[in-house]
C-alpha cells in the first residue's frame, strides 16, 4: 500500500533532531547555479567532490559528432569549469552518470561511445577504463572500491575492480527494457545499501526499484523492491541514492519528481519544487551531507536546463 507523509511532517520531524539548516529549508527544492543549455545542455548526470563542487554532465542529445561538456559548479552554484570530452573516433560524446571518487577522479559513462572513463578534474585528463557497454548509464562503489555501471539496453550491471578486471551480472527478465515501453531504458538507477547486503537497481521502463543480493564481491539472486505502476509514484525510475536512515531517493524522470521510499518500500515523501523552480525531467541525484543536488535532463518536457537543490531531513549514506 502507498504511504504518503507530508514534507512539512518531515521537516518538523527534522527540526525536532537536528539544528536549523541554512536555505533551502528541508522540502524547498530551488535551481542551483545558471541554466546549462549553452554549456552543458541536457544535464545527465550528476555529482558531488569532498569541497563541494557540483558536476553536471551533458547528455549532448541533439549533435551528431564531437565532444561532451561536464560542467563544474562551485558550493555558491557559480560556473567555475568546463571540462571537454572527446568523443571516440568519428563519434560523438553522449554523458550519462558520474560518480567522483577522491584520489581517483570522476567516473562518467559515455554512451556516445559505450565506454566508462574516469577524468581527472584538474587536467582534465580522460582514461577509457572499460568499453563494450551499450548504454552505460549509473555508477555504485562499494567499501573494497569496486566500481559497478549499469547498462541500461542488455540489463546488466558491470563490476569493475581495482585492477582493472571486469565481471557483468546479467538480468535480462528484470533490468531489460521492456518492450513498447518510454523511456526505453533498463538497468539505471545503483545504490548499495549502508551494509552492501543489497545493490539497488532502477527499472526505467517498468517504473520499478529492484535489488540484488550481494555477497564477497560478487551479484547474486534479484528481487522486486518497489513498483510504481498503478500508484503514480516511480514513473521513469531514473537516478537513485539512500540517506543514513535507509530511505531510497528516487528520481522520476516522467512525472518530475523525486519520490522517497522507506526501507520497507512505501512512499513516504515526494520532492516536485513550484513554477520555475519545479523539476524538469530529474535524472541524476547526489548527497553531500542533507544537501541534495539533481541534474534535470530536460529532454522530454522542454524547459531549462538545470541542476536542482535541496535540503533533506537526513545525510546521505
Amino acid at each position: 500500500m502507498r504511504k504518503l507523509v507530508s514534507l512539512a511532517t518531515l521537516a518538523l520531524v527534522v527540526s525536532l533532531a537536528h539544528p536549523a539548516a541554512a536555505a533551502p529549508s528541508a522540502g524547498e527544492v530551488r535551481n542551483f547555479g545558471p541554466e546549462l543549455s549553452a554549456t552543458c545542455n541536457l544535464p545527465e548526470g550528476v555529482a558531488v567532490d569532498p569541497q563541494g563542487n557540483v558536476y553536471a554532465s551533458s547528455l549532448n542529445f541533439n549533435a551528431t559528432s564531437g565532444p561532451a561538456n561536464i560542467c563544474v559548479l562551485d558550493r555558491s552554484g557559480a560556473l567555475v569549469d568546463v571540462i571537454s570530452v572527446a568523443a571516440v573516433p568519428g563519434g560523438v560524446a553522449r554523458l550519462l552518470g558520474m560518480l567522483f571518487v577522491p584520489d581517483e577522479g570522476l567516473y562518467v559513462g559515455d554512451v556516445g561511445g559505450g565506454r566508462v572513463l574516469r577524468i581527472d578534474v584538474t587536467t582534465h585528463a580522460a582514461t577509457t577504463i572499460a568499453t563494450g557497454f551499450g548504454a552505460p548509464n549509473a555508477f555504485a562503489r562499494d567499501h573494497a572500491g569496486n566500481i559497478f555501471v549499469s547498462d541500461s539496453f542488455p540489463g546488466t550491471v558491470t563490476k569493475i575492480a581495482p585492477d582493472g578486471a571486469t565481471t557483468t551480472f546479467a538480468y535480462p527478465v528484470e533490468l531489460a527494457p521492456r518492450a513498447g515501453e518510454s523511456p526505453p531504458f533498463g538497468a539505471n538507477g545503483l545504490a548499495f545499501d549502508r551494509n552492501e547486503r543489497y545493490l539497488y537497481v532502477a527499472e526505467t521502463s517498468r517504473d520499478e526499484i529492484y535489488r540484488i543480493a550481494y555477497a564477497d564481491g560478487a551479484l547474486g539472486a534479484i528481487e522486486l523492491f518497489a513498483r510504481g505502476s498503478g500508484t503514480g509514484a516511480l514513473d521513469g525510475a531514473d537516478g537513485i541514492a539512500f540517506d543514513v536512515r535507509g530511505n531510497l531517493y528516487v528520481c522520476s524522470n516522467q512525472s518530475d519528481e523525486i519520490a522517497v521510499l522507506s526501507p520497507g518500500g512505501d512512499v513516504i515523501a515526494e520532492y516536485r519544487g513550484t513554477g520555475g523552480n519545479a523539476f524538469n525531467s530529474p535524472a541524476s541525484i547526489a548527497f553531500n551531507g542533507r544537501t541534495v543536488y539533481v541534474a534535470n535532463l530536460a529532454l522530454f518536457h522542454g524547459g531549462p536546463n538545470k541542476v536542482s537543490v535541496f535540503t533533506a531531513p537526513y545525510p546521505g549514506s
